[in-house]
């Protein structure tokens, strides 16, 4: 071998080593940058070698993956595997700190963002790795495409990154396909390069298991859970009186596994049927009486108080729900049909009110009377309520039916205008309501009655010089009988 041909080796393996420890050092600077604040973004921002990341922080959704499919049962969703749908992933920051983060996530622009749960090698707190589980207080995927979006926030909120999936949702139909899985064993003699994995159906969770898991068996086809509701009292066609209190109660069955509740909505539009308790519809929760404590809605009951309900006179209808959660999701209703009857009233009789003012200075009071319209006889024992110038009052009338309040001296020393308003009300009678006011004069508290100038009668002049006249006229005429003429009075 020449010399030459020796250089030029040598120069090859420097320049390759020089290439390979470039391309170390890039790859050692490389990390997974966040995405656009717009969370319908999914593509990264490229990578920039000339200036520094403005937003140190990224996140990923490592499961499950863009496209990947999942299967719906009322508000339980679970992946391929027979498990609980979760979602996972990790987060990356240039500081290295994830403890001061928070990580949640949102489904189908669907907001508020969920929290999830930091699973790093920190605790709870570290979302360098992080998950969430749906269940079914946030269950809002559906048949078709569904958009989840992860939000990584630190810094109070100042820094934030976003990265989004979508997945396919498909009805669940009691049975998980049976996925293939191409492995390379061309090598291996009398072996298929296509094996079949053997993917069984999901069993109900047994109460001593804590994981979400809905475990395979060798069986298909799911067991379809009996359950059942029936309603006991009222029975089929009672009359019921809607103005009093209506209990209703009866049993249910479902498997001891399961999470189940009863509902009972009155009157013919029992409203929206909905796989939740909080559903905005006629259904209210009842009360469960079954032996295994307050769960338990074998036995259930409620009792309808008047006014809640829509039920009115003539055939009406109530309906009983059993809505189970999980691990599968099962409705029953079971209804009869009652006759509701709201007893016509006896029809009221009408009274007077009268309002009068009585009495002199600061002693004035206002006397209010209640009497029968037709028989004008007074009505004893009346409630009063009322206001004299927004000052209340309340009582009832006496034997003769009269109730007496005295007016505020407050009232009476303004002068303002006396403004009475009441309300009467007894039983058997229509409520009554009247008003009236009455002039109001200025009194001075510092006169007493003593000392103010007492008003010359008019009653009493009158008859004093009636009586004056009578004596002058009396004895005018004695004396013109005597001959004597003398005019009188004199002067």
């Amino acid at each position: 071998m020449s010399l030459s041909l020796i250089y030029r080796i040598m120069i090859i393996l420097i320049l390759s080593t020089f290439v390979l420890l470039s391309g170390v050092v890039l790859s050692t600077h490389a990390q997974i940058l966040p995405q656009n604040n717009n969370p319908a973004a999914t593509t990264p921002e490229p990578i920039s070698t000339s200036s520094p990341v403005k937003n140190p922080y990224g996140i990923r959704i490592t499961d499950p993956t863009n496209g990947k499919q999942f299967f719906i049962n009322g508000t339980n969703y679970y992946n391929d595997d027979g498990q609980k749908l979760s979602v996972k992933g990790f987060s990356v920051a240039n500081s290295g700190n994830l403890t001061n983060c928070d990580v949640s996530l949102v489904t189908n622009n669907k907001f508020p963002y969920q929290p999830a749960n930091g699973t790093g090698p920190q605790g709870k707190d570290d979302y360098s790795k992080w998950s969430y589980t749906f269940g079914s207080k946030y269950a809002n995927l559906h048949e078709g495409s569904n958009k989840i979006t992860s939000k990584l926030t630190c810094e109070s909120g100042s820094a934030k990154a976003y990265y989004s999936v979508n997945i396919t949702g498909v009805k669940f139909n009691g049975t998980i396909p049976k996925p293939t899985t191409s492995l390379n064993l061309a090598s291996q003699p009398n072996v298929s390069t296509t094996p079949t994995l053997n993917y069984s159906k999901l069993e109900n969770k047994p109460n001593n298991l804590s994981g979400d898991t809905l475990h395979k068996s060798n069986l298909e086809n799911i067991d379809i859970p009996v359950t059942n509701i029936r309603i006991n009292s009222p029975i089929n066609g009672a009359t019921i009186n809607v103005d009093e209190p209506i209990t209703v109660n009866g049993t249910s069955e479902y498997p001891s596994n399961y999470d189940c509740e009863v509902m009972v909505a009155a009157g013919n539009s029992a409203g929206v049927i909905a796989p939740a308790s909080a559903n905005h519809s006629n259904f209210k929760t009842t009360l469960p009486f079954g032996n295994n404590g307050t769960e338990d809605y074998r036995e259930w009951g409620t009792v309808l108080e008047p006014g809640t309900t829509t039920l009115k006179n003539g055939s009406e209808s109530l309906t009983a729900k059993l809505q189970c959660y999980s691990p599968l999701s099962s409705v029953k209703f079971a209804k009869v049909n009652v006759i509701a009857n709201s007893p016509i009233p006896a029809e009221l009789k009408t009274m007077d009110v009268s309002i009068d003012k009585s009495g002199e200075g600061l002693n004035q009071r206002i006397i209010i009377g209640a009497s029968d319209a037709e028989t004008n006889e007074p009505l004893t024992q009346t409630l009063i309520t009322g206001s004299i110038n927004d000052n209340k009052f309340s009582g009832s009338t006496n034997t003769e039916g009269k109730f007496t309040t005295t007016i505020s001296s407050d009232v009476l020393e303004s002068g303002d205008t006396i403004n009475v308003s009441v309300t009467v009300t007894k039983d058997g009678y229509k409520l009554k309501k009247t008003s009236t006011s009455f002039e109001g004069t200025p009194i001075n508290p510092s006169e007493t009655p003593a000392e103010r100038p007492e008003e010359p009668s008019t009653e009493r002049s009158d008859n004093e010089k009636d009586l004056t006249d009578r004596i002058f006229d009396d004895v005018q005429k004695q004396l013109s009988d005597q001959g004597i003429n003398i005019p009188l009075p004199f002067g």
